[in-house]
């Protein structure tokens, strides 16, 4: 699997970034990071889909991992981070856990908003004051190249928080880390990161 990150040009395809909108990745004059108000819509459209026929022969449950925020699992996320413990604090839709690494605490969120483009994140994202940069997200399966397109949203007055969002069937999926201490160590785009590798489905 490869990822390649890209610091400019636009990002193709329907509803994605960057059609005729950047050149490069933009970076937007400073206001506090709300970028839990990027998945706070989610609340809207992230519901589970279930049968409800009864009996036998009736169709299983439909479990979304979205809605129940299981999205990965501890384990995955515990190895993505290199975490030395990981706590749930779940308020669905809003998925989050408080990490520890070593003597370093962060704040781990996950969102995913159904319907909305990728064009709609960045602008909503670009009104709410980040700094952002496109990159995108290479993976060959079977021989086929297939991407996803996505782009960091980095706080302009935290160096310790920042959020990746990338499109995945048709839903903006974002991670977030914040670190308690402000700080850029460890690297909080990169556990973000790490992160959407692990949830963007990329299969034909």
């Amino acid at each position: 699997m490869g990822w390649t990150r890209t610091t400019g040009g636009a990002i193709p395809g329907g509803g994605s970034l960057g059609r005729g909108d950047r050149g490069k990745g933009a970076t937007v004059t400073a206001r506090r990071m709300r970028l839990l108000g990027v998945g706070a819509v989610a609340a809207a459209g992230l519901v589970a889909g279930c049968s409800s026929a009864d009996g036998p022969g009736a169709a299983a449950p439909i479990v979304d991992p979205f809605a129940d925020c299981s999205v990965l699992t501890p384990d995955q996320i515990t190895e993505a981070l290199g975490a030395s413990s990981l706590t749930p604090q779940h308020h669905p839709p809003v998925c989050v856990w408080h990490v520890a690494r070593g003597e370093a605490q962060s704040d781990v969120t996950f969102t995913a908003v159904r319907q909305q483009s990728l064009q709609q994140a960045w602008q909503r994202a670009e009104q709410d004051g980040y700094r952002l940069e496109h990159l995108t997200i290479v993976q060959d399966i079977f021989g086929t190249r297939t991407t996803a397109t996505g782009f960091y949203l980095r706080s302009p007055t935290d160096p310790g928080d920042c959020a990746v969002s990338a499109a995945s069937n048709g839903t903006t999926v974002t991670w977030r880390v914040r670190n308690h201490s402000h700080s850029a160590a460890p690297d909080p785009c990169a556990a973000a990161l790490a992160l959407i590798k692990l949830t963007v489905d990329l299969s034909p």
